[in-house]
């Protein structure tokens, strides 16, 4: 992992988070087909760890999942200094207001509902990495 992530430049590390695999095989296939490269992490405390270690330009994030959900994890990792301006996207089936409004609070800039759309995610993604360069 860290010779695939010394070859790759932040500006096109995309991190996704989310406990099941088929959801991290369609964001791997999605990013990666746009030229991202993908870092991937099965849950809140495996992303937080592989932070330490790798400094994504973009986190797609998932909100429910077991031991640390999407909104703590988020928290978590803006408590970390090379995280602190690293756009988060929260990818979740929530979409309730106060989901929306949860998420803005743990420190999520971005909240897209699943089943998520290519198009719009690369969008997001894409504007994202453009305001922060």
């Amino acid at each position: 992992m860290t010779s695939e992530a010394a070859g790759a430049t932040r500006s096109k590390i995309v991190l996704g988070v989310d406990d099941l695999p088929e959801n991290l095989a369609a964001l791997r296939a999605f990013v990666t087909a746009a030229g991202y490269t993908f870092f991937e992490a099965a849950g809140g405390v495996e992303c937080l760890q592989l932070t330490t270690r790798v400094t994504p330009r973009v986190v797609l994030l998932d909100v429910q999942m077991p031991g640390l959900d999407g909104f703590t994890t988020c928290k978590r990792l803006r408590a970390q200094e090379s995280m602190r301006h690293v756009p988060i996207l929260f990818l979740t089936a929530r979409k309730t207001a106060a989901d929306v409004i949860e998420g803005v609070r743990a420190g999520g800039n971005d909240f897209l509902t699943k089943p998520v759309d290519r198009d719009r995610l690369l969008q997001r993604i894409q504007h994202w990495i453009a305001r922060r360069v």
